[in-house]
């Protein structure tokens, strides 16, 4: 396997669970270092697309289960992170609570990990929306905003009826072994960004918001230099871009007083409980999970500290490497597992993947999943009308992937997948 590159970011961010810091990573392709004569083209020596402008699109990867040594290091996710970053995308890992170098241990239940995969995949989604990476060599910057369009750019995106469409990043939402068990019950999208829009000042959300704005700017800013140092060299083949060293955030973006009184507030709302804040209740009445019972509040709560943004719906995919099923899966998270194999009846998050484009590769010598009951779930699903799921069986592969042959029709399951979600099918 090739040498997985630097991340272009390491970070962390809080779990909107309860505040435990996250490991991120965030890799950008080749593409987007590389300028050209209009702009930044994506992938045109690679096998990347040829459109003016790179199309934004980002895969997120959750890894296996923490107490056996997942981490996002793990070999079958680093597959994934090669091949998409191949072929133009930005990737983005992180760790679970208690995945190794990680805070916190991992629960018996499943539903922290599954707050720490909303507060990642929230961070990424909103990091990828805010990043600009071909700026006209006239756009400025200023602090904690977005590059400033000339009039005539922003006139023509004002008129555009496809402008909005054109601007929605495609997300991809991954997972392998245990981490697809956690993505098997996200809640739909538009329930993860919600309680984004308006966050508490000092509050997990808050801080997220934060983060993803300030690496976000601090890529644009590069690009808007490099854009303007092409155009001074009047379009020039530039010399090989020296290796840009990997930046690591740690810590909080808001004062530690701040944050303390955000968990002030939190604990006053609920009358002193551990999770008080209004938004984590929105989040979970939405996602089905439980219901919400919001104590009245007699206090105003600050607003937001992160500057206002807004952001196009993602167009949101699936890839789920290696399902768990049962027993495994009710050992590792039980609290989960009675809407795995089932279709809810009350609309819950678990009907969400077979609603979308979503791919599921499984091994058909897999010790931790039931091939017939992975067979007969994806097979189910496929057989409706208008369905966009697909599932691909491999022949002697392991629940792992390291038996002989089996790695390469990994990879080319997911080069020919990826061509589907950005619709160039090559099969």
């Amino acid at each position: 396997m090739p040498r997985t590159p630097e991340p272009r970011f390491t970070c962390t961010i809080p779990s909107i669970c309860d505040d435990l810091p996250l490991n991120v990573r965030i890799y950008h392709p080749e593409c987007l270092s590389r300028p050209t004569s209009k702009n930044y083209v994506a992938g045109m020596d690679d096998g990347g697309d040829s459109e003016d402008h790179w199309p934004k699109k980002g895969i997120i990867m959750a890894h296996p289960y923490a107490p056996m040594g997942g981490s996002y290091d793990d070999r079958v996710v680093g597959i994934v992170l090669d091949e998409f970053l191949g072929k133009g995308w930005i990737v983005c890992t992180f760790n679970f609570r208690g995945a190794h170098g990680s805070k916190g241990r991992t629960s018996w239940s499943g539903k922290p990990e599954l707050d720490d995969y909303i507060s990642s995949a929230a961070f990424f989604i909103h990091y990828l929306s805010y990043l600009r990476p071909d700026p006209p060599p006239t756009a400025v910057f200023t602090p904690e905003q977005s590059p400033v369009l000339s009039e005539a750019r922003k006139q023509q995106d004002a008129t555009s009826t496809s402008a909005l469409a054109e601007g929605s990043p495609i997300v991809v939402l991954g997972g392998y072994s245990y981490g697809s068990l956690i993505l098997k019950h996200m809640p739909p999208i538009p329930t993860i960004l919600h309680p984004f829009s308006a966050p508490l000042a000092g509050s997990a959300v808050d801080e997220i918001l934060l983060r993803a704005y300030k690496l976000a700017d601090r890529a644009n800013l590069e690009w808007i230099n490099q854009a303007r140092d092409f155009e001074r060299r009047q379009k020039k083949r530039q010399k090989a871009q020296e290796h840009k060293l990997s930046v690591m955030m740690g810590g909080e973006e808001t004062s530690p007083e701040k944050r303390r009184s955000s968990r002030d507030i939190r604990l006053s709302m609920d009358g002193g409980g551990r999770r008080s804040l209004d938004i984590g209740n929105t989040l979970r009445s939405l996602s089905h999970r439980r219901s919400a019972n919001p104590s009245p509040s007699t206090q105003t709560p600050p607003k937001t500290t992160a500057p206002k943004r807004m952001i196009s719906m993602p167009q949101v995919r699936y890839l789920l490497i290696s399902p768990l099923t049962p027993p495994i899966s009710a050992l590792a998270a039980p609290s989960l597992v009675p809407k795995f194999w089932s279709k809810p009846s009350d609309g819950a998050s678990g009907d969400v993947i077979s609603k979308h484009t979503t791919l599921v590769i499984f091994g058909d010598q897999d010790i931790f999943g039931s091939v017939k009951k992975v067979r007969d779930w994806t097979g189910g699903i496929q057989s409706e009308s208008g369905s966009r799921f697909h599932g691909v069986e491999v022949e002697g592969a392991g629940h792992f992937w390291h038996e002989e042959g089996v790695e390469r029709e990994l990879r080319d399951a997911l080069i020919q997948w990826e061509a589907r979600v950005k619709g160039r099918s090559i099969i």
